[in-house]
């Protein structure tokens, strides 16, 4: 009983004004809110050593490519939508397409030669109903590519089509134009007999050339209908399945820098937040309605704690997103 009534006592001198912590809650205490926001700095700083170092990591790869698929199906399941299945033959399509393009020095969906993305499509025996590709490159992170498809009427248009039902996707690094870069070539398909459930409005919207003829470039995303008959296979495939315990731990290690510590940070600065908020409500309460006269004698703690909200404000200001656009580099989609 007295280990708890001590306890007690040292979480009311954390959040609430009395005699023993001299009616200042060490909670608002300016050397604790001082060595809170270095921590919290330190770790904003150690989200951009993430965001530069990551991308040269042998894992990145992988990671952007399983990351991408994930967050096509969870776009996809948040409009009810069924979800894409992964096809190795989408995938090679995908990587022979990203590796001619780095070859030939090109980032558009028609080759310099005039080839289309479906002679890849062909090359590989996937013969399709329907299919579409959507292009990147030169990013630093799985979440900038997808958030910029989603921002692109014609890249979205892929990402939730009902009619597709499996996908492909190629993540390759390479010298484009004297520059190390990621691309990234996403793959979308449909065996000709497979069966996908759409309202018959959607069907007809989604309708953009006319069956037996393929569709040449003309916006920044392809869609074409092809009248075939074969089905390709639908197979899954994960990164993690071929990798050693080392290497799976590292490869588990690497995906939560790039895609999880930045939302655990933000998570924390929430939770600061809340503690400065609660801890200022609870002081100005006993203050009011428990000592009957304004006690918090030392009134600069609301200074301190308003001056604090205000840095961790900022701090959640500068999320992820706004830091990638801060760093120098060239991102293009297609």
């Amino acid at each position: 009983m007295e280990m708890i009534n001590e306890t007690i006592l040292k979480l009311k001198c954390v959040f609430v004004p009395c005699e023993n912590n001299q009616y200042k809650p060490k909670f608002l205490e300016g050397r604790f809110l001082f060595y809170l926001f270095f921590t919290i700095l330190a770790l904003k700083l150690i989200s951009v050593i993430f965001l530069l170092y990551i991308p040269n990591n042998i894992f990145f790869a992988d990671i952007t490519k399983t990351n991408l698929v994930q967050m096509t199906n969870q776009e996809r399941q948040s409009l009810g939508l069924q979800t894409l299945k992964e096809n190795q033959k989408l995938d090679e399509v995908a990587n022979l397409k990203a590796q001619d393009m780095l070859a030939k020095a090109y980032f558009s969906h028609q080759s310099p030669e005039g080839v289309t993305p479906w002679y890849w499509f062909k090359k590989v025996g996937y013969t399709y109903k329907i299919a579409g590709e959507n292009l990147a490159i030169g990013f630093l992170d799985s979440e900038e590519v997808h958030d910029a498809w989603m921002n692109s009427p014609l890249h979205k248009r892929n990402i939730v089509n009902p009619n597709y039902s499996e996908i492909g996707m190629a993540v390759v690094s390479g010298e484009f134009q004297g520059n190390k870069v990621y691309l990234v070539v996403q793959v979308f398909g449909a065996p000709k007999n497979s069966i996908v459930l759409a309202e018959k409005q959607t069907l007809k919207e989604e309708k953009t050339v006319t069956p037996q003829k393929e569709e040449k470039a003309t916006t920044s995303t392809f869609v074409a209908e092809l009248g075939t008959s074969t089905i390709a296979s639908a197979e899954t495939s994960t990164p993690n399945t071929s990798l050693s315990k080392k290497e799976a731990l590292a490869f588990n290690l690497t995906e939560f820098a790039s895609q999880k510590y930045s939302n655990l940070v933000e998570n924390l600065i929430y939770l600061m937040l809340f503690f400065i908020v609660f801890s200022l409500v609870v002081a100005i309460w006993f203050d009011l309605f428990v000592y009957k006269k304004f006690k918090l004698q030392h009134k600069d703690l609301v200074f301190k704690a308003a001056g604090f909200t205000l840095l961790l404000l900022i701090f959640l200001y500068f999320d992820k997103e706004r830091i990638l656009q801060m760093i120098p580099h060239a991102f293009l989609i297609y």
